[in-house]
This record gives structure tokens, C-alpha cells and sequence, in this order.
């Protein structure tokens, strides 16, 4: 077996007893700007037809890329925004309220998916560049299974507040409960909120009881 490989599967159980323990525990995913990018596009932007992994994140089967992209707004542009994996079935965006600053864009907060509303940004790559409606403010949530679910007594789409400590912690309202067979639990937020609260990636944070 792959020593990655090992490392990951001890890592999770380690984390499914420390959750078993106190399911009301998560551990704390900060999410920088990225961009998810179809078959079409990222061959449009890299000439061939899949992303490289680069490294495998926390959710089952996804991955930071090697590949990165600029993104041209109005204002400015931000380069090295880096692909995940793998491709998607839409090309989607997600910046934080001060990247939008940058860009001179005005993306809305919306779940992963809801492109509905998306702002138009434009997608530079080595090969070609595409633009798309496609950049979002993604709404902080939290991942989990099914069992997850259950034992907080909580459902797909439900809303939660949750305590962060630390020096500058404090409680965030409105984190979206997203529930899927695959999810392993992790509460996801952008880099504005985490560095509002002093949080990082592999901090635990707790699920308030009402």
C-alpha cells in the first residue's frame, strides 16, 4: 500500500473516533480561492484533457492540481489560482469577498453548484483562455455522512452556528449542513472568515446545541 495512502486511512479513523467521542466536534477545511473547470474548458486553457494531481484533499477522490489559472476581472487580475479535481459538469469559481474587491466583480454567496447568479470572470490559461458566469462567494458548510447526520439529529440543508476558540474565536451563524453518502465531516470556510477568526485548517471547532 501507498504510504499516502496508509497515513490517510489512519487519519480517518483516528478522526472518526475523536468524532465518535463528541460528534458535535468537526475539524476546520479553510478553502482558498480555486476553480473547478470542465472537460471543454481546462483543455481550452491547458491544450490537454485532465488535471494532475497534486495533492489529495480530505473529501473522497478530490485534489488540488497541479495546474493553476489567472482570473481577469474588470480591475485587476489574480494569478496562480490553482485547478481542483477532478473535472466537473460546470466551471465554477470561488473567490473570497476581498478577491472580489480585486477583481471588481460582484459574485454572490451560493452554494457549490448554484450558478444561477454567478458573476462573469474570464479564465487565463497557457493554451487559451474561456469566460464564464461562473465565480461565487461559496457559503460556509460543513460536510458529513449520513451517520454524521444522524447522531447531531440534523438533515441535508439544515442550518448550525459553531464556536470557534482562540484568541480572536467567536461564533459563526448559517453554515449550510451538506449531506452525501461520500462526505467525510469537515466544516468548510474561505480564507476571509478564517483569518477574521484566527482558525486554520486542522483546528476543531464545536456544533452549538440550541
Amino acid at each position: 500500500m501507498h504510504d499516502a495512502t496508509l497515513v490517510s486511512q489512519i487519519a480517518e479513523r483516528v478522526l472518526a473516533r475523536i468524532s465518535e467521542a463528541d460528534p458535535h466536534r468537526v475539524i476546520v477545511g479553510v478553502s482558498n480561492r480555486h476553480v473547478h473547470l470542465t472537460d471543454d474548458d481546462f483543455s481550452t486553457l491547458f491544450g490537454y484533457s485532465k488535471p494532475t494531481v497534486r495533492r489529495y484533499v480530505r473529501q473522497h477522490g478530490e485534489f488540488a492540481a497541479e495546474e493553476t489559472v489567472t482570473l481577469v476581472g474588470p480591475k485587476n487580475t489574480i494569478e496562480r489560482v490553482r485547478v481542483m479535481g477532478p473535472n466537473r459538469n460546470a466551471t465554477q469559481v470561488e473567490i473570497a469577498r476581498t478577491d472580489c474587491i480585486t477583481l471588481g466583480v460582484d459574485a454572490p454567496i451560493a452554494q457549490s453548484g448554484h450558478l444561477e447568479h454567478a458573476a462573469p470572470v474570464e479564465l487565463r490559461g497557457p493554451k487559451g483562455a474561456v469566460r464564464r458566469n461562473a465565480a461565487i462567494v461559496a457559503a460556509r458548510h460543513i460536510h458529513m455522512g449520513p451517520d454524521d447526520a444522524r447522531a447531531l439529529g440534523l438533515e441535508d440543508q439544515d442550518l448550525v452556528r459553531v464556536a470557534f476558540g482562540g484568541q480572536r474565536g467567536g461564533v459563526l451563524d448559517n453554515l449550510i449542513i451538506r449531506v452525501k453518502d461520500s462526505f467525510l465531516q469537515e466544516l468548510h470556510l474561505d480564507t476571509d472568515e478564517a483569518n477574521a477568526l484566527g482558525a486554520a485548517s486542522g483546528d476543531w471547532v464545536r456544533i452549538c446545541k440550541d
